[in-house]
């Protein structure tokens, strides 16, 4: 019997430890995880579960990745999205996407998703889950392979203790903490990307995205936001000359958010009197970002460094150890795409392990 142990029972353990046990009675597997398996996927997509994003061509599905990118081309030629979806229906989990192309279960539960594992999971004899933080390698020294698949503090110390490097740990896919505050729960729109303005700073999938493409970007930094079409706005202006101006802002954004950037005087003007340096003077909001907002954090950018894993996840340092999931250091923006990257990592990681032990 082939004694696997995997550090971390989120996504991507959880998934792991599924295909290695489905497909060899061969094995043993135990899952250390401090807290419940797959707690980690419970706010997903709002509750909902965003499982993973249908893109087909899998060079554009790698785009998504501010790091790993060119790593993943391998991954995703070899488990892809049409393949992580049948694998999900398989396993009694029916899927459907939205007009964005977000896949979510067909309940709309992440608890139905959390729920469907962990019966899968309960169904052999040769799987437990223990209730332990796993910190170091000598804790482990019993067990034929390991894969570290978490990306707490603890994963980081263990993967650190095997003698693999970790890149600098940053805050993505989180909120800003601004010095201007604006109405708290109000929101606007840039492109098609919400911006959410909280009493702490900005939010929302805007802020999101940003947050992930400039993991690495020194604090304090200067944001600039557009507020609206300045062409757009002009011609409303022309066509409306006698109503007040900020009357026809309030069309653009929020009438809330119109009262506070405006001043009295300059709102309650006709619209014939407004001149383009006011138009300019207002056609952003210009943000102090001091911090990331960590309590809204749903991702780190940084860990295990890639130069240090094969394709199949292995590790180049100590051949019976892999790494799978968030501790590596790729990270997707919104939109599914972590959970993707946890899905197929802990495939394939699973599927090296099974040829090797077969």
């Amino acid at each position: 019997m082939t004694k696997i142990a995997i550090v971390g029972g989120g996504a991507s353990g959880s998934l792991c430890a599924i295909e290695l046990l489905k497909n060899s009675p061969d094995v043993k597997v135990t899952i250390f995880e401090k807290n419940k398996i797959l707690a980690s996927i419970l706010p997903t997509g709002g509750g909902r579960c965003n499982l993973s994003n249908f893109i087909v061509d899998n060079v554009e599905l790698a785009k998504n990745y501010p790091r790993g990118e060119k790593f993943l081309y391998s991954v995703f030629k070899r488990f892809d999205v049409p393949q992580t979806l049948e694998y999900f229906k398989k396993l009694g989990i029916k899927t459907h996407k939205d007009a964005s192309g977000k896949v979510y279960p067909a309940s709309n539960s992440s608890k139905e998703v959390q729920e469907k594992l962990l019966g899968e999971l309960r169904k052999y004899k040769n799987f437990k889950c223990i209730k332990k933080e796993i910190t170091s390698a000598q804790e482990l020294v019993e067990f034929d392979y390991i894969i570290v698949a978490g990306g707490s503090k603890g994963a980081y110390e263990l993967a650190l203790d095997f003698g693999h490097t970790i890149t600098p740990l940053k805050s993505a896919l989180c909120g800003y903490i601004t010095e201007e505050k604006y109405p708290s729960g109000v929101s606007i729109t840039i492109g098609d990307e919400p911006l959410l303005f909280t009493h702490k700073g900005i939010s929302g999938p805007y802020v999101f995205k940003l947050s992930s493409l400039w993991a690495y970007k020194e604090y304090p930094f200067t944001l600039n936001v557009p507020l609206f079409n300045v062409c757009t706005l002009k011609d409303e202006i022309q066509k409306n000359s006698k109503k007040e101006f900020g009357t026809i802002l309030g069309n653009f954004i929020p009438k809330s958010l119109v009262k506070e950037i405006l001043e009295e005087e300059i709102y309650h003007k006709k619209c014939a009197e407004i001149s383009n340096k006011i138009i300019n003077e207002i056609k952003e909001l210009k943000f102090t970002v001091l911090e990331p907002d960590k309590v809204g954090e749903t991702v780190k950018a940084g860990g295990v460094d890639l130069k240090e894993i094969n394709n199949n996840f292995q590790s180049k340092i100590c051949n019976r150890l892999y790494f799978t999931g968030e501790i590596l250091d790729v990270d997707g923006l919104c939109g599914g795409f972590n959970l993707q990257f946890a899905w197929s990592s802990g495939v394939l990681a699973a599927r090296d392990i099974l040829k090797r032990i077969s």
